[in-house]
């Protein structure tokens, strides 16, 4: 719950345009969920390792291609700062919550990454049509899904 409470903070800042709160508190969510995933519910069985190797490449390259294309764009260097933190912090999330073997985590993560990086597209590289629906159907799904996961995780333990 109080990840989805940052999460809606975040969305606060961001209706409002103030894109360094919107950042700062997406990565608070952010950083709970990591801690929920790794911490308070590490994955009881988990994908192999050569897997895991697989999925931590990916992340990595997700990062690394969000970096190329959109960091570039980023005029303003607080800005450039908070986004780089902040993607890094959504992938630690997305690979802690690809660990474990549960479906609405995996689901969640990815949508919630989708949405970030087409938000991410849409206001530094180039404006998406819709793209409010782009961003925020991937986004409140992902939520959903992350939500409904973790309630599970909590509930096994």
């Amino acid at each position: 719950m109080a990840a989805l409470f940052f999460s809606f903070l975040g969305d606060v800042m961001g209706w409002q345009n103030e894109l360094i709160p919107q950042i700062g508190f997406f990565a608070l969510a952010q950083i709970l969920y990591i801690i929920i995933f790794s911490l308070l519910a590490p994955p009881k069985t988990t994908w192999p390792k050569s897997f895991r190797i697989i999925l931590l490449a990916f992340v990595v390259s997700v990062y690394g291609i969000a970096m190329t294309w959109i960091f570039p764009r980023v005029e303003d260097s607080l800005i450039a700062l908070g986004i780089a933190i902040y993607a890094v912090l959504l992938l630690g999330m997305c690979y802690a919550a690809l660990r474990h073997k549960n479906v609405c985590l995996i689901i969640g993560a990815i949508l919630f990454v989708i949405s970030d990086f087409t938000l991410g597209i849409h206001l530094f590289v180039q404006r998406i049509p819709h793209s409010v629906l782009c961003i925020m159907i991937p986004y409140y799904a992902g939520q959903l899904f992350l939500y409904i996961g973790s309630s599970k995780l909590l509930s096994l333990r």
